[in-house]
């Protein structure tokens, strides 16, 4: 993940600024000068081990693809429904009667990431609301960096030794056992697109329809799609689901053990073997789409899942949730010290007595889960629809603020334009803080050195979506996720409170000094942006240059990047995918 807290992060900028004026000291323009701090003043910055910013950022990726697939590693396990009336879909070439699964299986939201799997395809329908667990990050990747951490703290307490990440066959049918106690019917996760471990297909669903569709040239792993296999071959779900790890060296490998179609490679679908011809089946008059090219319209399938995610499918229940980040894990704040990279924070990190406090806490919310549901609560706040309106109101204008203080220069004029960008960058911070102005608080004389005069502002705008909430009749899952909510609403509030009290009088300012302002409020910006980490900026959702007419944007992920597993920034960037039409 970029990571915009250096003090020479902007540094280059600034020096671009001076290009035309007499040059100046440079460590003089790293920060902003602030008033002194003293105990509980909001210009007081925020611990940097506070993890406040990122369970906000796990809340507001539930259940979309986007941040998911971004920050892999999930931290959250929580409990939740899934509605009746949803459509859930389950590929496969090993079931030779048109039975439905008798064992623990997987089922995805959309038929093109089930169809993968095998080209009989089994349509259900919820019947009833089925409970499940979900697990954020990209949780059904199967990757040895940490995507499943929390599942394997789940069920053992700790990581698995032998590359306990392969054993997808062995985790669903533990996590089912588990789940018997709390009468979970399955487990939610996301691989290229969301999935669900259904523990027993006899129960809250119905079948809508089992179709044989068109066999493809080349299915998954590079293998036909037939109608069906013989009992005793390995079937799809086996071998796909199992994938090796990368020092074993792609080339040694068995072709059951690749990903679909080969080993993945940057910009498509990647080094594989050619196509397998396949017979049509009676009556079928023209060529037949590659196999390559469904693995593509799957994993873009897996791709509109962001707005509104699966929000409206899934019921999350907010009251009953634990988290990694909660700071009560102790055991996790030193690797998160050196790590420092929000893509490659794990859970797996955790201290055998932290993860044993977690699954204490995660049985006792599951146990009283029916006896709430029977009941009822009283007041049930909207805890997404907080964390999404925070999200909204400052995402698409922080992104503005830091173009107009990155990139502002006149084009018709070649050279920067001062006045027109302290103008513009002035406007943008008054437009998130104005809401929160009261006339009466603004000072008779501007005082440069002072705060206090903005104190009513910045305490409205930092308390306004919690100071009504009392924590006297949440759960401690709903403590947390106010807390959070809180801090990051008090460090945006405090970020453009420094800035406007540094730009409240700038436009008197010489245009030395609004140079060096507006280089030091860019600055803070990216820093701002840097720990928010939001998915939604376009850094991360969008592709440059623009991806042609046969290919769609997209972040790396699972499978298809799997050879990009060490955590390093080329995980955050989007590029171009080929949607495997081409020859």
């Amino acid at each position: 993940m970029a990571m915009y807290s250096h003090p020479f992060y902007f540094l280059p900028l600034l020096l671009l600024f001076l290009s035309n004026v007499s040059a100046i000291p440079t460590q003089q323009q790293q920060t902003l000068n602030l008033p002194a701090t003293g105990p509980g003043k909001w210009t007081d910055p925020p611990s940097a081990d506070e993890t406040g910013n990122l369970i906000f950022n796990s809340l507001n990726g539930f259940l979309k693809h986007q941040p998911n697939a971004l920050y892999r590693n999930g931290h959250a396990i929580v409990a939740g429904t899934v509605n009746p009336g949803t459509l859930l879909y389950h590929g496969s070439n090993r079931n030779c009667t048109k039975n439905p699964p008798d064992t623990p299986e997987w089922v995805s939201f959309d038929p093109e990431h089930s169809y993968l799997f095998g080209s009989r395809m089994y349509t259900f329908q919820v019947s009833r609301p089925l409970k499940v667990l979900y697990f954020d990050g990209s949780s059904a990747a199967k990757m040895p960096s940490g995507p499943i951490d929390t599942q394997e703290i789940l069920l053992y307490g700790e990581l698995e030794e032998d590359m306990g990440w392969r054993k997808e066959g062995q985790h669903i049918t533990d996590l089912c056992e588990w789940g018997k106690e709390f009468g979970l019917d399955g487990f939610l996760r996301m691989e290229f697109d969301f999935e669900i471990m259904i523990c027993d297909f006899s129960v809250g669903l119905e079948v809508v329809s089992v179709l044989d569709l068109l066999p493809t040239h080349g299915g998954p792993g590079g293998r036909p799609h037939a109608p069906c296999e013989p009992e005793d071959e390995p079937s799809v779900n086996d071998t796909i689901r199992s994938p090796p790890a990368q020092e074993e060296g792609w080339d040694n490998l068995g072709p059951h053990l690749l990903p679909p179609y080969g080993p993945p490679g940057p910009g498509g679908p990647g080094r594989r073997r050619p196509d397998q011809p396949i017979t049509p089946p009676p009556g079928w008059v023209g060529s037949l789409r590659p196999g390559r090219s469904f693995y593509a319209e799957a994993i873009q399938a897996g791709n509109w899942h962001d707005l509104p995610g699966l929000g409206l499918s899934v019921q999350l229940d907010y009251t009953r949730m634990v988290t990694f980040f909660d700071p009560k894990y102790k055991s996790l704040v030193h690797a998160r010290r050196i790590q420092r990279n929000k893509g490659v924070f794990r859970a797996g990190n955790v201290t055998k007595a932290d993860a044993g406090v977690m699954l204490a806490e995660l049985s006792e919310m599951l146990r009283s889960w029916d006896h709430t549901l029977s009941e009822g609560r009283g007041i049930q706040y909207s805890w997404a629809t907080i964390v999404q309106t925070i999200v909204e109101r400052y995402s698409e204008r922080l992104e503005y603020l830091s173009l107009i203080l990155g990139g502002a220069r006149s084009e018709a004029l070649g050279r920067f334009n001062v006045t027109e960008s302290i103008q513009r960058a002035r406007w943008q911070v008054l437009t998130m803080l104005n809401p929160y102005m009261p006339v009466s608080s603004l000072p008779a004389v501007l005082d440069r050195g002072g705060s206090t005069w903005l104190d009513p502002t910045i305490r409205q705008c930092s308390d306004l979506y919690t100071s009504r909430i009392p924590s006297s009749g949440l759960t401690s899952a709903e403590r947390l996720i106010k807390d959070a909510v809180g801090t990051v609403a008090r460090e945006i509030c405090r970020s453009l409170g420094i800035i406007w009290l540094d730009a409240f009088g700038v436009e008197s300012r010489t245009e030395k000094e609004q140079i060096i302002s507006m280089a030091k409020w860019y600055g803070e910006v990216k820093r701002l942006m840097g720990w928010l980490g939001w998915a939604s900026w376009t850094e991360f959702a969008a592709c440059s240059p623009a991806c042609g007419a046969h290919e769609f944007c997209a972040l790396p992920q699972w499978p298809e990047d799997m050879h990009n597993d060490n955590g390093g920034e080329e995980l955050d960037r989007p590029y171009c995918h080929s949607r495997g039409l081409d020859d």
